[in-house]
């Protein structure tokens, strides 16, 4: 599982890094709807994961220690977790974007942020896997979602006239974020194999869950599934293939 780790780990950073660097090849025709239906296919996963995987699995570690309060407890943080990722991306992203008049400079390094932060608990996610099928339906929704992260990041920057030099810098760090999310908690879980770290990883998948929710149902920083870009039958169409898939594979799976 290390190694698929770290295979995974190099993968997003180019996924992030080659399709950023090339985003203008991307602005439109085939390719951008492609891109559109492969974001919608990963938002699929990532509900189905959040629901039929973290959730259950937060569950499961947190209720010997918390027992009959167990379930509220994942379902605040889930929920908190959710909150605070609307609140980042829709709330503090607008009021930057509404007081800035001269430049936006301040706004794309928020977007950075969040997407790295994003980009982050995907890799945290990835890292504590111990489940082969979660790990590879996971493995493929974040390389999936990589390139469109770098689509848009590298769109942004380019529109608010950052240079070349800059843009690429960037852009390196949001493809490190994946990476040094799971490797970090791989060697985390790795280590810490006594009891009360199912405590921490309880906590932890209550809150992915959560931001995989938000990804899934109200993350738009990508702009790569505007009505514009791919129509909606085939957004949706990609978007039940990705629940469709987890939840194939947890019926086939289950122990």
């Amino acid at each position: 599982m290390r190694w698929g780790q770290y295979t995974v780990a190099i993968l997003a950073f180019y996924a992030v890094y080659i399709l950023g660097s090339k985003a203008r090849a991307y602005h439109s025709g085939a390719r951008f709807q492609a891109l559109a239906c492969a974001e919608s296919f990963s938002r699929g996963i990532f509900l189905g994961i959040a629901l039929l995987h973290l959730l259950p699995e937060a569950y499961v570690d947190l209720h010997p220690f918390l027992g009959n309060a167990t379930l509220y407890s994942v379902l605040i943080w889930a929920l908190a977790a959710l909150l605070f990722m609307l609140l980042c991306e829709k709330g503090i992203t607008y009021l930057i974007s509404i007081t800035e008049r001269k430049s936006h400079h301040w706004l794309a390094y928020w977007i950075l942020w969040v997407l790295c932060l994003h980009a982050l608990i995907e890799g945290f996610a990835l890292g504590f896997s111990n489940d082969f099928m979660h790990f590879l339906m996971l493995a493929i929704a974040i390389l999936v979602h990589k390139g469109s992260e770098g689509f848009a990041l590298s769109t942004l920057l380019g529109r608010y006239h950052f240079t070349q030099m800059v843009q690429k810098y960037l852009l390196i760090l949001l493809a490190f974020a994946t990476p040094l999310g799971i490797l970090l908690s791989g060697n985390l879980g790795f280590i810490l194999q006594a009891q009360p770290f199912n405590l921490v990883e309880g906590y932890f998948n209550s809150i992915a869950a959560g931001t995989f929710l938000y990804i899934a149902i109200c993350h738009a920083l990508t702009g790569c599934d505007h009505a514009g870009h791919a129509s909606a039958y085939k957004r949706w169409l990609y978007y039940g293939l990705g629940v469709a898939l987890i939840l194939l594979t947890r019926m086939v799976f289950k122990q």
